[in-house]
């Protein structure tokens, strides 16, 4: 099994071989610098692995290294036309989409939204195509692959936009954002891969044990592969060292050192240091800088002598190449460190990075060839001589703080190496390796058998008791500002609960930030809500996330962003994702609701796909479309109530709106009955408040055959004609309400053609006409006149007769709501076990007003039709016990009745007809 080193780690096998340096070159570097400087030559140093990660999880990291591009890559040769048709052919398609991203830049208020915006898309899709549960992990690489294919196309665009772009620093900031969510799902692949897989190890063995499984206990690097297979904190410390050496080579790769800063055919070290060398001693004249030079060339020269020193190019040279180095490293890329030292004509800093390196002679173990042939040992056998050298050169201050860094990193000197990291990052990355280092060293002084007496370890060394609780700790109080800064950044508190395996922790933290309020940009947060959600579902399918309650308030903080995103067609999955129905009921619907505020009006289509949407992830759509109705047609806990039933208040948008949200019922024939109880509860309050046009525009909502679904739809079901107590009740109560809207339409459609569409005599006109004329027209005149009359009389008859129709049917009408059956008019039939609900107290106030107004209209149409007798006969109706009508009218309201009633019996008397 390969396994990665504790000290270095993560750089790439292949990268030496895919270089194909030519051999000569090589070789005439390597002769020439070492004659020069009494180095010895070095071969390219072999790759020493301690990676336990799995093949699928151990992705190259230094692909495409721009440092190399000029090296020893020979292309194949093309003839100068078709190299001419090349360049024409990329130069026209990379103009062309350098246009296109800069037409993004002008259209779009932050370049590249929207296109991020397409990963809540791509996350859904990947949610719902690796649902298995031992696909887990192939679902966090794709979540990782969508954000930095993002990342890319961000990138990209802000290197095309013009330096200082007015809006560029929201899509910086967009790219950072969709970084850290990158790096963040792959910090989660892979630690949590190696926890699931090693949960039946034990993870604190005993060294005993480790090394009791050996078959060479002198092998360093036999005895490190089985610590890493047995002890998962330092497996797993080992994994986010290289996740944090992965981010930094991305880093490396996209911004800085992407110049090919040492290349050449014959590179000499410190090669003006050597002219100026060689000019003294030719008698040729130097300038001022290169007096007070070193006068040997030797690695040791320049600190052997502190009043020497190299010429300021060299030092200037040197300093970046120690600071390309220990970026190399910092990266996990030793190799490619290693190859900087050639290029530059250092090489023996070449071999200063080989002697970190575990020992492991392979002729030791027990062999079962024949041929018994000898194999070359690999490391260095005598590291702990080299590194207690490494430790003293790290704390002499006459060498550079680059320099020091470097050394300090192979050899575990914690303090000499912090002053080289100035990030929340690189300083816990510096820690993990000191933990790293200090523990392994620790294992391989217990139990390797050595062969001598190892060099001594400074106390320093072993009084670096560093545990993963104890490094965030000493993060979190570190005395940089800034790092303290950076260490409270949400991504990074995330990463932090990940590493240390406080899931229940993570959980919490996540949800005390949905109580904070918007502390993040607006086009920023759905993001961070995205990776919330994501990590809460991930933790549930591994059996990590013990508190359902957590997980279910970041999963409906989502949803919630997500209809605000306008991107509702994504929430039903999720939605689902709640374990109890109620709360699925809630959340959904109450994104509906938000649908129907957001859009001034929804179509019923929009509504139908967003239920089937519902339906295809098995949530109750019966319920949703109940609750949203309900929802909307809220109309407050105490509803105003006009006594005056004469009155009309007009309809506000408000109350168009509520009336609109009852289509959610209607988009299946089996929620009718839920239709018809709240369409009944939406029109009592409108009766109460005399809002007569918004009962009528309800009513019209409510298709005529819903009666005759619900009866059909009950008998199919259940084989009886009577429907259930409370469906029996709507049904009342909706009958009653058309029969007093049927009334009030009667009324009014008699009023106008009583009062206001009498036909009128023209004598007047006549008559004027009359008095301007000649006498010779007087016969003229009186025809006209005949004709008048006769026509008047038949348009009386017709009105008079159209007058009867409408009379009859306003009586019959009115008579409906006095005479209503069983019970009476907004009364049920049957008796409920609470008899004081809102409904039934609505019920008896409506009973209370309209009913005396029912009968006030009617003895306003028997009076002004002159049908004195009927009224009489209204009166016995009223007083009836059978009806108990007047039980329901105030003293107030039977006042009027009886003043009517009286007026017409004192008209009767007149008439001599009886009473």
């Amino acid at each position: 099994m390969e396994f990665q080193s504790p000290i270095i780690s993560g750089s790439d096998l292949s990268v030496t071989d895919r270089l194909n340096l030519p051999s000569r070159r090589m070789k005439l570097s390597l002769e020439k610098s070492s004659n020069m400087m009494g180095a010895v030559s070095l071969a390219s140093p072999n790759r020493h692995t301690m990676s336990l990660m799995s093949d699928d999880l151990s992705h190259t990291i230094f692909e495409g290294d721009p440092t190399f591009t000029r090296i020893g890559l020979a292309g194949q040769r093309k003839t100068l036309d078709e190299t001419r048709v090349d360049l024409t052919v990329n130069n026209l398609s990379r103009k062309k989409h350098k246009e296109e991203l800069m037409s993004i830049l002008l259209e779009e208020e932050v370049p590249g939204v929207e296109n991020a915006l397409e990963l809540f898309e791509s996350f859904l899709q990947t949610f719902q195509s690796y649902g298995a549960e031992h696909q887990v992990f192939n679902q966090c690489a794709e979540y990782e692959s969508k954000c930095g294919e993002q990342v890319t196309a961000l990138h990209k665009l802000i290197q095309m936009a013009p330096q200082g772009h007015s809006k560029l620093a929201q899509a910086q900031e967009l790219e950072q954002e969709l970084r850290f969510e990158r790096d963040t799902w792959r910090l989660v692949a892979s630690l949590y891969q190696d926890r699931l897989n090693s949960e039946f190890q034990d993870s604190e063995m005993e060294s005993e044990e480790i090394w009791s499984g050996l078959d060479d206990a002198t092998s360093e690097d036999d005895l490190v592969r089985q610590l890493y297979d047995k002890n998962a904190i330092i497996r797993q410390a080992q994994l986010v060292v290289d996740w944090l050496e992965q981010r930094a080579a991305d880093v490396y790769h996209d911004s800085h050192y992407s110049q090919a800063e040492f290349y050449g055919d014959a590179v000499t070290g410190w090669e003006n240091t050597l002219h100026s060398l060689i000019s003294k001693k030719r008698g040729i004249s130097t300038d001022n800088a290169e007096q007070n030079l070193v006068t040997q060339m030797d690695p040791d020269a320049p600190n052997r002598d502190q009043s020497r020193r190299l010429h300021p190019l060299d030092k200037e040279d040197e300093m970046r190449l120690l600071r390309s180095v220990f970026a190399r490293l910092r990266c996990g890329q030793l190799d490619e460190a290693q190859q900087l030292c050639f290029r530059a004509g250092q090489p023996f800093r070449a071999a200063i990075l080989e002697g970190w390196k575990l020992f492991h002679d392979p002729n030791m173990k027990s062999r079962t060839d024949v041929a018994n042939t000898k194999e070359s040992p690999s490391g260095n056998p005598y590291r702990d001589i080299w590194k207690t050298m490494s430790w003293k050169e790290c704390e002499n201050v006459q060498l550079s703080v680059e320099e020091r860094s470097i050394l300090a990193l192979l050899c575990g000197h914690l303090k000499a190496l912090l002053p080289a990291c100035p990030s929340w990052e690189d300083q816990l990355w510096a820690h993990l390796r000191a933990m790293i280092d200090h523990c392994v060293e620790k294992e391989l002084r217990r139990c390797v058998n050595y062969k001598r007496q190892l060099q001594v370890l400074p106390d320093e060394y072993w009084n670096q008791q560093l545990t993963v609780e104890s490094i965030f700790s000493t993060l979190a109080a570190s005395r940089d500002k800034t790092l303290v800064a950076q260490g409270r950044d949400q991504y990074r508190i995330i990463q932090r609960y990940l590493i240390m395996d406080d899931v229940d922790g993570l959980l919490e933290e996540m949800s005390s930030w949905l109580s904070k309020g918007d502390s993040w940009s607006v086009h920023l947060r759905p993001h961070m809500l995205r990776l919330m959600a994501h990590l809460a579902l991930f933790f549930r399918r591994i059996g990590r996330g013990s508190s359902e309650d957590l997980i279910g308030s970041i999963l409906e903080a989502y949803v919630l962003q997500l209809v605000n995103l306008g991107r509702t067609d994504l929430a039903a999955v999720y939605v689902a994702q709640l374990p109890l129905p109620e709360d699925q009921i809630r959340l959904y619907a109450q994104c509906l609701v938000m649908v129907e505020e957001q859009q001034e009006l929804c179509e019923d289509t929009e509504r139908q796909r967003l239920l089937y949407l519902a339906h295809q992830v098995g949530l109750d759509v019966n319920a949703i479309a109940k609750q949203v109705v309900i929802t909307l047609c809220n109309q407050g806990g105490n509803i105003q109530h006009i006594n005056d039933a004469s009155l009309q208040v007009a309809t506000s948008a408000e109350d168009e709106r509520r009336i609109r949200s009852l289509s959610w019922l209607l988009m299946d024939p089996s929620m009718r009955s839920q239709l018809l109880i709240q369409a009944n509860t939406l029109m009592r309050g409108y009766l109460l408040r005399r809002q007569i046009e918004a009962v009528k525009l309800t009513f019209k909502l409510i298709p005529p055959d819903t009666l005759k679904i619900l009866s059909e739809l009950w008998e199919s079901r259940t084989g009886l004609t009577d429907l259930p107590t409370e469906v029996a009740a709507a049904t009342r109560e909706y009958l009653s309400i058309q029969a007093y809207i049927d009334a009030l339409d009667a009324f009014q459609e008699w009023f106008t053609r009583f009062h206001h569409s009498k036909p009128k005599k023209t004598e007047a006109s006549v008559q004027q006409q009359r008095g301007g004329a000649s006498a010779q027209l007087s016969f003229t005149e009186n025809l006209l006149k005949e004709q008048h009359l006769k026509q008047h009389q038949v348009e009386m008859l017709r009105w008079q007769a159209a007058v009867d129709s409408l009379t009859e049917t306003a009586i019959d009408k009115l008579y409906n709501v006095l005479l209503f059956p069983d019970g009476g008019w907004m009364a049920d039939s049957v008796q409920f076990e609470d008899e004081n609900t809102p409904r039934q107290q609505q019920q008896q106030l409506l009973r209370q007003s309209c009913i005396p107004h029912a009968a006030l209209l009617l003895c306003n149409v028997l009076t002004s039709t002159q049908r004195h007798s009927q009224c009489l006969e209204l009166a016995n109706v009223v007083a009836s016990e059978q009806q108990s009508l007047y039980k329901v009218c105030s003293a107030e309201q039977l006042g009027q009745l009886t003043k009517h009633l009286r007026q017409a019996y004192v008209k009767l008397l007149d008439l001599g007809e009886s009473p």
